[in-house]
């Protein structure tokens, strides 16, 4: 019973009987570790308490494993949102298989990113449309005029990696900011194959030769996604420009490398008035950094899902939204 505290981590700190049942695990404890007080009950599911990061770290060193990093949370709002990004995390997790590859996923992975510019500077509106603004933003054409390698034509220069990138904002006095997605997933695929090429140092995220999914899960209005979507374009910008140009878009073997971002509802419903507010927002949420998707699911959706797929590919084509995509000028 006690092993079930193994699934408390510093990124997964809240669980429900739900969560834990979509990770392989057998819920019926959690009531029983409340009631030892290794856990208590916080925002409908449950967290550490004191008492249980001590039995936690006991339970791993007799399982002869690596105590990991875990922490207590109190707060009902906090544990509500970490709650809902677990449940994501696990359908989405469990959404298909990688045949052939691996998948890495991290939870709340956090970006350093410069430039970081105010939520009301990546896009603005005209009309019901929206406009990216950060590419003109001041401190972005300084930033592209002074990386200007892109595309595959940058993979005959060398990558200005982090040092080079620390010591532009150093120049021009500009500090990082914090960009964290709450789901990453790196897939790849074929890895036995793709392990041979070789690696870049300046790959600081481990993106080379990788699918990349980015998931968030909406909480609010639409238009509060902006910054959201607007940092992501920096972080892609980034990639190509710093720490993989040449190659962040095109893999050791001349094939695609996917960008994906979903929008994760809990209900369809939701989910329907999200891709139709998106659609009418236009294509300017993904024209700057093209190739990106964006596209939409919901816990309803992935909770119904009967079938596990075989690949990213197959969960893309067969159970998402296609909400906005770089292959069609229309709002499809």
């Amino acid at each position: 019973m006690e092993s079930l505290l193994l699934l408390f981590t510093d990124s997964l700190p809240c669980w429900d009987d739900e969560t834990v049942k979509i990770a392989g695990e057998n819920p019926d404890g959690l009531k029983a570790l409340c009631e030892s007080g290794d856990l208590m009950p916080v925002s409908g599911g449950y967290t550490l308490t004191h008492k249980g990061l001590i039995t936690r770290e006991n339970a791993a060193k007799d399982l002869y494993l690596p105590v990991t990093d875990a922490k207590i949370i109190s707060d009902e709002s906090e544990a509500r949102r970490l709650l809902e990004v677990n449940r994501m995390t696990q359908y989405l997790d469990r959404a298909f298989v990688t045949d052939w590859g691996i998948k890495e996923v991290t939870v709340n992975e956090t970006f350093p990113i410069v430039p970081f510019l105010k939520d009301d500077e990546y896009f603005a509106f005209d009309g019901e449309r929206v406009k990216a603004t950060w590419p003109e933003h001041d401190t972005v054409k300084r930033f592209l005029s002074d990386f200007p390698n892109a595309g595959v034509a940058a993979r005959k220069f060398p990558a200005p990696t982090q040092k080079g990138l620390d010591e532009w904002a150093l120049r021009n006095n500009l500090a990082y900011g914090d960009f964290t997605v709450d789901f990453v997933m790196r897939s790849r695929a074929d890895f036995n194959h793709y392990k041979d090429y070789p690696q870049f140092e300046s790959d600081r995220y481990k993106f080379l030769d990788s699918d990349q999914l980015f998931a968030h899960k909406v909480s609010g209005s639409p238009e509060e996604l902006l910054p959201f979507i607007g940092k992501l374009h920096i972080l892609l910008t980034l990639q190509r420009r710093i720490y993989l140009p040449g190659w962040f878009d095109i893999d050791h073997d001349e094939n695609e490398d996917w960008h994906l971002l979903a929008l994760v509802t809990d209900s369809e419903p939701e989910l329907e008035t999200l891709t139709r507010t998106l659609r009418s927002f236009g294509h300017e949420l993904i024209n700057p950094v093209n190739p990106l998707f964006i596209i939409g699911t919901s816990i309803e959706r992935l909770r119904n899902q009967t079938e596990q797929k075989r690949t990213i590919y197959d969960w893309f084509c067969d159970e998402t939204v296609k909400i906005l995509r770089p292959d069609s000028d229309e709002d499809c």
